[in-house]
This record gives structure tokens, C-alpha cells and sequence, in this order.
């Protein structure tokens, strides 16, 4: 009991000092002794609540206040307590309840009673609503079940759609019998009143875990299955999915878990180390999976089920299939016909009839495919999957039925789309790529169609592309002179392929000069085809994304405003794989794609081992660059990306956050990025994008941020939402110009307003912009003193350097610099500062403040001077103790000869000096009269002498420079002169070398003079630099010969010579001084 009266009053202190988590340990450490009683814990409950309310963490105050009063009924500060965290949680009704029942208990309190006047007016309000959403389901139910006119009762779902946006109308539409009275709008013939019920039951479940419950309970999921599986529309269908992936969502909790997941992202980018938060689903929920799986497999080959229908049963199984954010559905896939039934919706042919698809259906599958592939977390389950598939093609390769082959080529072209390396083993069947080569040399246009999909598929790897391509280049050739454009597009997409091999090397070119142009305008020409025909402007797009490797073809296509919106408008209505090649093209034009960095070193080695070096295209230098960029801009293509920035795929978002930091780049194209939406869509894109394109939309935010009005740029939420993104690229992964960029945005938004500051230090930016403070680079020291100097404005801030640290030692020392701007951002903050007497005591702690201030108080710029000036001011202020250091030195001459300037540009200078004057007359500690005793030249005088000191200072350092150039340059020549000289020396030895006779013998000629001298001189060099690097040695060795006495060697006695390795290890022989005489 002791030590949980100990731990009790350890916490208060705690909380006395504002150390909240110390208390909470405290509390729970004293909450541990087994003998409390239930007053005792009630006590350190409502603690905890008060440390939980004062930390921000409203729901673990709730819940420490509810066992408070659990062991404790009706104590009034528990309830208080709760109440403000019920409040906090926005739960108006459950605050209200609590504070209603605290004036009970005690009616004199007055804080409970300011809550009861605020609260009552919510629940007044909330009543009143509450009777006006019950009026307005009332008559919505009444047009909509009760009335016979299509119109109205289509405006009245319509409605009703808007009411169960809000918590109290979809509640009042359930509580008034909703359910039942939609259900029976379900079996209705006409799809579109279907529809808007269907509609009324997605929003409805929206964030309810109850709800969705009661849907499944009430409405059932066989009906809803049932009612998509007959949807004659994409947007029908789309509808009837949306309600199921709804119900998918809250009511197994997927929706927190993903929320748990992103915190768990955000959290391990800082350096934490978490456990790997897995989805954690109860009994119910899996029962309930379990069928919507079923129900999903089973549509995919329903004979019954529309092809809109089935294709959102691919959106849906792609979208929960996946273990990591999804609800685990890929091991069920393996375990049931699931795989097999996917590779069956992937080669189905229109013209067959056997199940009804769309041209985008084998896509879906494709996609649904690839992810159940990559979210196998083992090589067993992908051998698995493998085998599979073998199974399933073997099938069909060996039945002899062609129909059956054709879908199998189908089939594989999926797959080569989707999981790329089942594919490729497919591919090694024997006779398949025979197969494929025979069909598209068929003359039937659909096996041909269906052929050269797959050997274009199959040729998406460089080594694969080389191989097959070759064998099907005089097919292709001879399919591009067919008659049949749909044939004839997909034929150029392979020629396409063939004439991009190298990339953008521009010193090698795969076909005969300009055919890859040739190819290009033949693109170009399908893009803008009168008649707008999807499949061939899709493929024509594909085909681009290959050739706009070349700069020629990228100059080529920016000129044709045309092509470039047909691409524009192909990417906002086509599938997934479209709007990736759309973007892809737009990257190649922007030349957004990553470059390797090649050491100039290793390109001498490949030179010298000849080997071929890539060259850059003349046309791909910056210039051309950013004259495409802004031809782009002009035909509309911000508008585009905002369009596309809707896009799921995370590989498009990041092709996307490309293109936007690329425009961003040009400065001129920001203002046109933030009229045409382009900030909402990069918010957008910060969301289920890759890692290295959040930062890229990070760093097109940085970038607009530093030259916009952030008033202008960011107005409402969003100035809030693009702090995060900011401080991501304080980091030291990042490049030296996204940190200096961002550090200036952060300076610019925190100008704004306190609301933003705030934001900054909840985001925990503060310590991230302290870091870079003592970066070594002038540019990134300097942008964080900026953005701290906006920072101090903040009381917060200031708090923080009133604390037991350096802070304010640092921002003087940064004033004393000899940066210009570092001094202004230093000299700024600590103005801003100094207006707090604590701070300004920490400032005169230092020993150099005097000093430095002295320097700035006559500084010739006006914002420093003005800077120094009101520093001293607030020191003077602060009280007579501080004030008397400064009527004591030399700086009370400066501020009475600052007083007397007439300068204009320093009108806020003067002010602040004879403020300081008059306030030093105030406390007594100057005379009024003493104000004449400086010359009126005095400050004239002082910058003199200072700007002569500065320019000697500068003049020495600058002879010292070129001094050490002057001995670099000597040294160097030097060198190169002895190295010429000794291989001319050299090279005269081996060619004035004697051979050998047998009459004469060796002939050794003579070195002349000059020779021998060179030599000796390189011989000197050699020697001198062997003696200083052991300079250290020897002179260790000199100390031992001089302090202890000389032992005579009887080694050397014995022996008649010592070895020269000893001697290299400091023998006494081997130092002058220890010779004998």
C-alpha cells in the first residue's frame, strides 16, 4: 500500500510538471498493488482520465473516467472527465448525459454548468433536426413505395440517397422500416427505380457496422448477388457491387483494419518498430466471407450472369483477394476452381457464345490474377498456381478441338499481362509459340486478332522480345498490309515493340532510318481516326508508349495537338492498361522516367574495353525538355491527369506524381497547376500511390508552395492536409534539393496563421527542422532558420525555448555568422523572442551576445540594424538588472548615435534605439542630458572601421586562397615535369639498350649527367617523402635515445652487418643522434 501511495504522489508531481506519459506510469505502476481499495483505484482512474484528456487521447480518457466510475458511482470528477472526452469525441448525447447527472451530484459547479448551456444547445438542435429528418424520410417513403409516377419515385431515391448520408437519416430510415420497403423495390422490372434502391442500400451501410448487419440480416446477400448477377449496365452493376463491397467493408471491420494498416505505414517510415498488424476477423464474419467467395466463383462462369455483372465480380474479388489489405481470399482460390474459372473468363471469345463478355472482361481477369499471384507468400503456394494453369492449358493444347486452342492462346495472353512469369513458363510448352505464329499467319481474322495479342504480350520482355519477335516479324509485316484495321494496329504495336529496343540511346537504331518515325505517324493516324474507335485508339496508344523512347517521335507528337487529346481522352474512359500506356507516353514526352547516373570513369573503361556507350539524343537535352513540357501544358494536359488521378493502380499514380513533378519544375506552370484542380488531385495522389511517388507529390507540393500564395494555393483544409507531406521530405533519404525545398515551403506556410503552426508541431516538424539547422550545407542551414524564425511566433515555440536547452545559444551564435541571410533569420527569431524576460536572460548568458549585437546595431542593411536594435529594446525592457549591462558598455554610445540617424530606411531602427534610451532614463540608470555627449559622425565612424576590418579580413583570406592555389598549381607541375623527365629517361634506357653477342657480351651503356642528375632528384623526392611520413616514429625514437642511456649491442658484436629491416624498425644505428663517436 505504501508504494502505491508513493507511485500515486510520484504521478501528481508529474502532472504538476506537465509530464503527462511519466504520470500515467506512475498511475499504472501504483494500480498494480493487489491490496487497493476500490476508492484507491478509483482515484488513480480519474487521474489517468485527466492525463489522457491533457494528452489529447480522448478515447482512453473515456475509458479510464467509465472504470472510475464503475468502482466509484456518480464522482463528480469522473464524470466531469468523461464528459469533456465524450465532447471531444463529438458524442454530444453521451457527454450530455453525463453532465446532466453532474449537476445532480454537485449543482455548484460552475465549469459543469458553462458544458450543460453549450451541450443543450447541441441537443436542441440535434432534436430538432432529428424531427425534421424524420419528416423528410416520411414523405420520401411515401413517393417512393406509395407512388405510381416513375419520376417521382426516382427523385425520391434520389433523396433518400442524400438523407443516409448522415448518421440520423440512414438510422431513421432503418428505425422507420426502410429495409423491408427497398427489399420489395428489388424484385421490380425496372432496373433504374432497382437501381436507385440499390443505391439507398450502398450509402446505408456506409461506416455502420449495425447497418451493414441489418442489410445482411434483412435484405440478404444471396438477393444482392442475385440482383448484379442480372444488371444490364456497367453503372447498374457497378451500383449492386458497391453495396456488397460496402457491407464487406464495415461489417467485418476491414475498414479499421486498413486504418490500423496506414498508421502502421506511417509509423515504420519514422523508424519504428512494429508488430505487422494482421486482419483479425471474428466467427461471423468469416461465415459471411465464406459465401460472398462462393457467390463470386460462381458467377465468374454462370452462363446466367450479364458480362457487366461479371466483370464486377473481378472488381470485387481484385479488390478483397489480397492478404494485405484485402480480406485473404488467395489461398481459397488455390483450394477451390476459382484460378481456373478466372483463365476461362480470360480466353472466352465473343464469337463462341459460350459465356457473355466485354472487350475489357479478359483485362479484369488478367488484373485478378497478377494479384492473387503476387500476394502468394511462399514458393510452394506459386508453384501451386503454377501447376494450376499447366493443368489447364495442357487441357486445352491437347483436346483437338481449335475453338479450344484459341482460347488458350487468349488465355496466355492474359497471363502474359497479368503474372508475366507463369506466362513465360507457358510459353516453353512445346509447340505453343508455333501455335501462336501459325494462327496469325491463318488468314482468319479472328484467330489472327486473337495471335498477335499474345505475341505482342509474349514480347514484353527484352530477351523474350528478341527471341519471338524475330521469328514473327515477316507475320507482322505482312498482318500491317492486311485490310483489317484492328489486325493492322495490333501488327504495328509488335513493330513497335521491335523499334524500341535500345531505349533512349540514340546511337542505335534496330530498323532502317526513320521506319520508327513511319511507324509513329501511322500511331498518330489511328489516335485521330474519324471514327473514334476505343480499340484501335487504345492500341495505336500502346504502340506510342514503345516508339516515344525517340526524341525525334516525342517532338513529333507534341506538335500534334490532335493525337495528344485523343490520348487525353483515351485515358480518362479507358481500362486500367490503357490509362498506363496514356501516361507512359506523357513520361516519355516529359522525359520523367529515373536516368542512371554513369560514373565518367566507367565510361572511359568501357571506351577502353570497347564496349558500346549509350548516347543522349540531342532533342533530350533540358531545353527541348521544357519546350515540350510547356506544349503539353497548353493542349490541356494538367486538366488530364487531374481526370486520371482517380486511377487505382498504384503503378499509374506513380507515373502520374512524374508528370506533375516535371511540370511543377517550370516555375511559369505553377500557377496553372493550382487553377486547373492540380492541388487536389496531388493530395489525392498521396493516397495508395507507390513510395517513390509520394515523395514525388510531396516535392511538386514543396515546389509550388515556395513561389504561391499559400492563401491562394491551399485554400480551407488543404493548407492542413500539405503540412504532412511537407515534413516527409525532411528526411535524410530524401535529395539535398526536395529537403531545401520543402524547409521553404514549411517557412512560407508558416506564415500564414497559428492554426498552421500548430499543425507543424502536432506533425512533430519542429525537431525535423532543428536538424536541418546544423546541416553543414549554408543553403539547408539557412532555410531551417528561416522557417524557424516563422516558427517562434508561436507561443508553443517559445515555450519550448524558455525550456532547459540551447536553443536561444544557437540562434545568437547563428546571428554572429557571416551569412547575410542566416544572420537575418537568426537576428529575426531571437526579436521575436526576446520578448519574453526569460529569454532574454538566456541571450545575455551568451558570452558573445554584446559583441555581435554591437556589429549589427550599425549594420549598413536595414533589416539587420533593425533586427539588433529591437533585441536590445526588449533586453532593456525586460528590467533594470538586464538594462544595466547594456547602460554599461560600449553599447549605449552606439543606441544614442542609432537615435540621432536620419536615414529613413532605418525609421524602425531609430524608434527601437531611443525606445531603449528612454526606458535606461526611466529606470535611472543614463541622464537625460547624456544623449549629447556622442559625435554626430560617431555611427559613421563605427560602420567605417567595421567595413575596413571586413574588407581586410576578406582581402587576407583571399591572398591566402590564391597562395594555396599558386602551391597547388606548382606542385602539380612540378610532378607532371619529374614524371615527363623520368619516361623520357626510360624510354631512352630501352631504346639505347645493347643486345647481346656472343663476341662482345653485354654493352652497358653510360648515363650521361643530365640522366643521372633527374634520377637523383626523384630518388631525393622519394627519400624526403619516406622521412616525413615517419617523422612521428623517429622522433619517438629520439626522446628514448636521449633520456635513457646507451646500451652497448652485443648483436653487433657477433655480427658483422645488421639487418636493414631492423634498422627500418627504429634502431638506434639508424638515428644520427645515437651514433658513437
Amino acid at each position: 500500500m505504501a508504494d502505491s501511495k508513493s507511485y500515486r504522489e510520484k504521478g501528481n508531481e508529474y502532472f504538476k510538471s506537465e509530464k503527462f506519459e511519466e504520470a500515467l506510469s506512475s498511475y499504472d505502476q501504483a494500480l498494480e498493488s493487489s491490496t487497493l481499495k476500490d476508492f484507491d483505484k478509483a482515484v488513480l482512474y480519474k487521474n489517468k482520465a485527466a492525463c489522457y484528456l491533457k494528452l489529447e487521447k480522448y478515447k482512453e480518457a473515456v475509458e479510464d473516467a467509465s472504470r472510475s466510475l464503475d468502482l466509484s458511482p456518480n464522482d463528480p470528477k469522473a464524470l466531469f472527465r468523461r464528459c469533456q472526452g465524450y465532447e471531444s469525441l463529438d458524442q454530444a448525447e453521451n457527454a450530455y448525459k453525463d453532465v446532466v447527472q453532474l449537476i445532480k451530484v454537485d449543482p455548484q459547479n460552475t465549469a459543469a454548468k458553462q458544458i450543460y448551456n453549450r451541450l443543450n444547445t447541441v441537443m436542441q438542435a440535434k432534436v430538432k433536426q432529428q424531427n425534421s429528418t424524420m419528416n423528410k424520410v416520411s414523405q420520401m417513403f411515401n413517393i417512393c413505395f406509395d407512388s405510381s409516377e416513375r419520376d417521382k419515385r426516382l427523385l425520391g431515391l434520389n433523396n433518400l440517397i442524400v438523407l443516409s448520408g448522415e448518421d440520423a437519416g440512414a438510422n431513421t430510415i432503418i428505425k422507420e422500416g426502410g429495409l423491408a420497403k427497398l427489399k420489395s423495390v428489388l424484385l421490380e422490372k425496372d432496373l433504374e427505380i432497382v437501381q436507385g434502391a440499390v443505391r439507398v442500400l450502398a450509402t446505408l451501410t456506409k461506416g455502420s457496422k449495425l447497418r451493414s448487419s441489418a442489410i445482411i440480416t434483412e435484405v440478404g446477400l444471396t438477393t444482392l448477388l442475385q440482383l448484379m448477377s442480372r444488371m444490364e449496365t456497367a453503372e447498374m452493376a457497378s451500383s449492386a457491387a458497391l453495396a456488397v463491397q460496402n457491407i464487406i467493408t464495415y461489417f467485418t471491420g476491414l475498414d479499421a483494419h486498413q486504418a490500423i494498416l496506414k498508421k502502421y505505414e506511417d509509423d515504420k517510415k519514422k523508424g519504428e518498430r512494429l508488430m505487422y498488424p494482421h486482419l483479425k476477423l471474428s466467427e461471423e464474419s468469416k461465415s459471411f466471407l465464406h459465401e460472398v467467395f462462393k457467390g463470386l466463383i460462381k458467377m465468374l462462369i454462370s452462363g446466367k450472369v450479364t458480362s457487366f455483372a461479371r466483370d464486377s465480380a473481378m472488381e470485387l474479388i481484385t479488390k478483397n483477394v489480397t492478404s494485405r489489405t484485402g480480406v485473404d481470399w488467395t489461398k481459397p482460390f488455390l483450394e477451390t476452381e476459382g484460378v481456373e474459372n478466372l483463365l476461362i473468363v480470360a480466353g472466352t471469345q465473343k464469337e463462341f457464345k459460350t459465356i457473355p463478355v466485354n472487350p475489357e472482361s479478359s483485362m479484369h481477369a488478367s488484373v485478378a490474377l497478377s494479384k492473387i499471384y503476387d500476394d502468394l507468400i511462399n514458393d510452394k503456394l506459386r508453384e501451386q498456381f503454377k501447376e494450376k494453369c499447366h493443368e489447364y492449358f495442357r487441357e486445352l493444347f491437347s483436346d483437338g478441338i481449335l475453338e479450344s486452342k484459341i482460347e488458350a492462346v487468349a488465355a496466355l495472353a492474359s497471363l502474359l499481362q497479368g503474372p508475366y512469369e507463369v506466362g513465360g513458363m507457358l510459353l516453353g510448352i512445346e509447340g505453343v509459340t508455333e501455335l501462336m505464329l501459325t494462327l496469325a499467319d491463318s488468314g482468319n481474322p479472328q484467330y489472327q486478332k486473337v495471335a498477335v495479342e499474345a505475341i505482342v504480350s509474349s514480347a514484353s520482355k527484352k530477351d523474350r522480345c528478341s527471341r519471338i519477335l524475330q521469328d514473327a516479324v515477316p507475320i507482322l509485316k505482312k498482318l500491317y498490309k492486311s485490310a483489317g484495321d484492328h489486325i493492322k494496329v495490333r501488327a504495328l504495336v509488335g513493330l513497335c515493340k521491335l523499334g524500341s529496343f535500345m531505349g533512349t540511346d540514340a546511337s542505335t537504331h534496330p530498323m532502317a532510318d526513320e521506319s520508327t518515325q513511319k511507324l509513329a505517324k501511322i500511331c498518330r493516324k489511328f489516335l485521330i481516326n474519324a471514327n473514334k474507335d476505343s480499340d484501335l485508339r487504345k492500341w495505336a496508344t500502346e504502340g506510342l508508349a514503345y516508339l516515344t523512347l525517340d526524341a525525334e517521335i516525342k517532338e513529333d507528337l507534341v506538335n500534334d495537338v490532335a493525337a495528344l487529346r485523343s490520348i487525353f481522352d483515351l485515358a480518362k474512359e479507358a481500362d486500367m492498361n490503357t490509362t498506363y500506356a496514356s501516361v507512359t507516353v506523357l513520361v516519355n514526352c516529359t522525359n520523367s522516367y529515373d536516368k542512371q547516373d554513369i560514373m565518367p570513369e566507367l565510361v572511359e573503361l568501357a571506351k577502353f574495353a570497347k564496349q558500346h556507350i549509350p548516347e543522349e539524343h540531342e532533342k533530350d537535352k533540358p531545353e527541348f525538355v521544357s519546350q515540350r513540357i510547356h506544349k503539353l501544358a497548353k493542349a490541356g494536359v494538367v486538366n488530364a491527369l487531374v481526370a486520371l488521378s482517380d486511377t487505382d493502380s498504384k503503378n499509374s499514380r506513380e507515373l502520374l506524381s512524374r508528370l506533375y513533378v516535371s511540370l511543377a519544375s517550370e516555375e511559369t506552370l505553377r500557377g496553372l497547376l493550382i487553377q486547373q484542380g492540380g492541388i487536389k488531385s496531388l493530395l489525392n495522389l498521396m493516397n495508395n500511390n507507390t513510395d517513390n511517388g509520394t515523395i514525388m507529390v510531396a516535392h511538386t507540393l514543396a515546389k509550388i508552395s515556395v513561389t504561391s500564395d499559400p492563401h491562394f494555393a491551399f485554400p480551407g483544409q488543404r493548407i492542413y492536409e500539405v503540412v504532412r507531406p511537407l515534413l516527409s521530405l525532411l528526411n535524410v533519404d530524401r535529395s539535398g534539393l526536395q529537403n531545401f525545398e520543402a524547409l521553404m515551403a514549411l517557412t512560407n506556410l508558416s506564415s500564414v496563421s497559428e492554426s498552421v503552426r500548430s499543425r507543424i508541431l502536432t506533425e512533430k516538424g519542429l525537431s525535423l527542422i532543428e536538424h536541418y539547422m546544423f546541416e553543414e550545407h549554408e543553403m539547408l542551414r539557412r532555410a531551417a532558420t528561416e522557417c524557424m524564425c516563422n516558427m517562434v511566433i508561436s507561443d508553443k515555440v517559445q515555450e519550448l525555448f524558455e525550456g532547459e536547452n540551447d536553443r536561444v545559444k544557437i540562434m545568437v551564435l547563428f546571428a554572429g555568422d557571416d551569412d547575410i541571410p542566416l544572420v537575418q533569420a537568426a537576428a529575426g527569431a531571437l526579436a521575436v523572442l526576446s520578448s519574453r524576460p526569460s529569454i532574454c536572460q538566456k541571450i545575455v548568458q551568451v558570452s558573445s551576445w554584446l559583441d555581435i549585437l554591437q556589429v549589427h546595431t550599425v549594420s549598413e542593411l536595414p533589416d539587420i540594424q533593425h533586427r539588433a536594435c529591437h533585441i536590445i529594446m526588449n533586453i532593456v525592457l525586460a528590467g533594470k538588472d538586464l538594462a544595466s549591462l547594456v547602460a554599461e558598455s560600449p553599447m549605449l554610445e552606439i543606441l544614442i548615435a542609432v537615435s540621432k540617424q536620419k536615414d529613413p530606411r532605418a525609421e524602425t531602427a531609430t524608434n527601437a534605439a531611443q525606445s531603449a534610451l528612454d526606458k535606461l532614463v526611466e529606470y535611472g540608470l543614463i541622464q537625460a542630458n547624456q544623449e549629447g555627449k556622442v559625435p554626430e559622425l560617431f555611427l559613421d565612424i563605427l560602420r567605417a572601421q567595421l567595413r575596413k576590418t571586413r574588407e581586410e579580413e576578406e582581402k587576407r583570406l583571399q591572398e591566402e586562397e590564391e597562395e594555396e592555389k599558386r602551391r597547388k598549381l606548382e606542385e602539380i607541375k612540378e610532378k607532371q615535369e619529374r614524371e615527363k623527365r623520368l619516361k623520357e629517361i626510360d624510354e631512352k634506357i630501352i631504346r639505347d639498350k645493347q643486345e647481346f653477342s656472343e663476341e662482345d657480351g653485354v654493352k652497358i651503356r653510360e648515363l650521361t649527367e643530365e640522366e643521372a642528375a633527374v634520377l637523383e632528384a626523384g630518388q631525393r623526392v622519394n627519400e624526403a617523402e619516406q622521412v616525413a611520413n615517419e617523422t612521428d616514429e623517429r622522433q619517438r625514437t629520439q626522446t628514448t635515445a636521449n633520456s635513457e642511456p646507451v646500451v652497448e649491442d652485443k648483436t653487433v658484436e657477433e655480427n658483422d652487418e645488421i639487418d636493414k629491416e631492423e634498422l627500418e624498425k627504429g634502431d638506434v644505428w639508424n638515428n644520427e643522434a645515437g651514433l658513437p663517436d
